[in-house]
């Protein structure tokens, strides 16, 4: 009887001047079909489709991280722009008592004044130097637009001059921090004036007589 190397050794001689004449002629060997049953088919089609919906769910837990890695980066970018909001915040008041300090040499001629005055205008400069290293920026109030994003309207002034609702006088600066509001500006705005004046002006013009016919009864 041959030994099982025998019969390889033979079988692969005879399949081998076939494949070397199917490369010559620029050919692929032939695929070889291999059946199965119906019910192993059945089978290895469920868990090809296993696979597929195993493989969907793995690219979306790996997309539902990437963007959670995402917020993450965002949110701790946000807490340290702004985790020192509520140090900032408190010291506005000491900003503002600087800004009435110097409103209030303005008006002294001394010279022990004028160098107050200085004293102040370097310490607030020094200050808000420092803080717009952190982010803070004074909100431009004074000739614009009324913006209630950035503006907070506590009174009026009547004037002919200027467009209705321009920023004529600021009362308390407004800061922004990083973009956000920090705190709107304090600020009184244009506005027309009425039309009483000019009434008034039309009936004295009218004559003294105007207002004793408007006033008379209708005969009967």
């Amino acid at each position: 009887m041959k030994s099982k190397h025998e019969e390889k050794e033979k079988h692969e001689k005879k399949t081998a001047p076939e494949e070397t004449k199917a490369a010559a002629d620029g050919k692929e060997p032939a695929e070889k079909k291999v059946e199965i049953p119906e019910a192993d088919y059945a089978a290895l089609c469920a868990k090809v489709s296993e696979l597929e919906g195993i493989r969907d769910k793995c690219l979306r837990t790996a997309a539902d991280y990437e963007n959670a890695k995402k917020r993450l980066a965002k949110e701790r970018e946000d807490y340290l722009r702004f985790a020192n909001e509520s140090l900032i915040s408190g010291l506005l008041p000491a900003i503002d008592n600087l800004d009435r300090a110097l409103d209030h040499t303005e008006a002294l001629a001394e010279e022990s004044a004028k160098a107050l005055r200085d004293g102040v205008s370097l310490v607030k400069k020094q200050l808000l130097d420092f803080l717009k290293t952190k982010g803070l920026e004074r909100i431009e109030a004074v000739g614009k637009k009324f913006d209630p994003h950035f503006h907070e309207a506590i009174g009026h002034i009547e004037s002919g001059d200027h467009p209705d609702e321009t920023v004529l006088e600021e009362l308390e600066a407004g800061y922004l921090l990083n973009d956000k509001l920090l705190r709107p500006a304090k600020v009184r705005i244009s506005q027309a004036k009425s039309g009483r004046a000019e009434a008034v002006s039309g009936s004295e013009t009218a004559g003294p007589g105007a207002e004793n016919e408007e006033q008379r009864p209708a005969e009967q």
